[in-house]
């Protein structure tokens, strides 16, 4: 029995929604919440998303699909040119090269390796942007804006978790 149309094409939509949600988190990021000093402290919800899908769906969320979001956040954002793309690849193959660890284990563990995760993404993002400024960058902001992300990954980890059961609980 062949799978009709509309099959295919729930399959199709169901498997673009982690790069849809990535993409999704790019262009909230560009939001501008006219707070002072909140842009420089603002948590990092791509990271959330990428680490959270490497985790989980590694084989929605290919590393060029990654790459071409990070990319899409460094031009509307403003970064560097790959910067973000380059770092979001390196976190999407760690959290992907250690998803047995995570999945299936309290979400403590969840949490407390996307926290080890995010701060040194934060790391490299500082050490990157100091080498292409060619100057010492203060790192207190990106200390700061990980702080944040880690903070807040709790909440948008109940909703792609809440994604996660409800689009592939069948699969």
């Amino acid at each position: 029995m062949t799978p009709t149309l509309s099959h295919r094409l729930d399959a199709v939509a169901r498997n673009l929604v982690p790069a849809a949600l990535g993409v999704l988190f790019v262009l909230l990021s560009t939001i501008p919440f006219y707070i002072p000093g909140f842009g420089a402290v603002a948590p990092n919800f791509v990271l959330m998303a990428v680490f959270f899908w490497a985790v989980h769906r590694v084989d929605l969320f290919t590393s060029v699909t990654v790459f071409f979001i990070g990319l899409l956040l460094d031009i509307l954002v403003g970064t560097p040119p790959g910067i973000n793309a380059a770092v979001l690849v390196l976190v999407r193959t760690v959290a992907a090269s250690q998803g047995k660890v995570f999945r299936g284990k309290s979400f403590l563990v969840l949490w407390w390796g996307f926290g080890l995760v995010a701060f040194a993404a934060g790391f490299v993002i500082w050490a990157l942007t100091a080498i292409y400024h060619f100057a010492l960058v203060n790192p207190m902001p990106i200390v700061f804006q990980m702080t944040m992300t880690v903070a807040v990954f709790p909440f948008l980890a109940w909703i792609f978790a809440r994604t996660h059961q409800k689009l592939f609980q069948h699969i």
